[in-house]
């Protein structure tokens, strides 16, 4: 009886010190990808930056009108998402054109960065869109 009491109190103590060592890899785990810092991305002080740029060079009434010029009828507001240098999306609303093809965007991309180029910005991905003026 002493030999299987001894060898129950073995097993358990075995059993129990695989639990404590399992249970600190899995804390020990847990805690490192706890710790990874998490990296913001300098959106700010770059969206600052280049709305200061877009105002002082007039890249929006530049566009607008070169758009004009082109023959598009465009808002007389322009908008911006700006994330990084490499990321950098205008939106324009155009009137008066029945659909965008891809010309059409490949034009307006065109105009917009050959005045970004002109201005000492980054080209911009630019997304447009029909304005719907009947329901105005």
């Amino acid at each position: 009886m002493e030999w299987r009491e001894l060898m129950k109190g073995f097993i358990k103590g075995i059993l129990s010190l695989f639990l404590i060592i399992f249970i600190s890899l899995v804390l020990l785990t847990t805690k490192q990808s706890v710790n990874v810092p998490i990296q913001t991305p300098p959106t700010t002080n770059y969206a600052e930056e280049i709305g200061d740029k877009l105002q002082a060079s007039d890249f929006t009434k530049k566009t607008i009108i070169a758009l004009r010029a082109a023959g598009y009828s465009p808002d007389s507001t322009i908008g911006y998402l700006v994330e990084s240098p490499t990321n950098q999306i205008m939106t324009i609303h155009l009137h008066s054109i029945d659909k965008i093809d891809k010309s059409t965007e490949s034009e307006i991309q065109y105009i917009v960065n050959r005045i970004a180029k002109n201005n000492n910005l980054h080209n911009f991905i630019v997304n447009v869109q029909l304005v719907d003026v009947s329901l105005q």
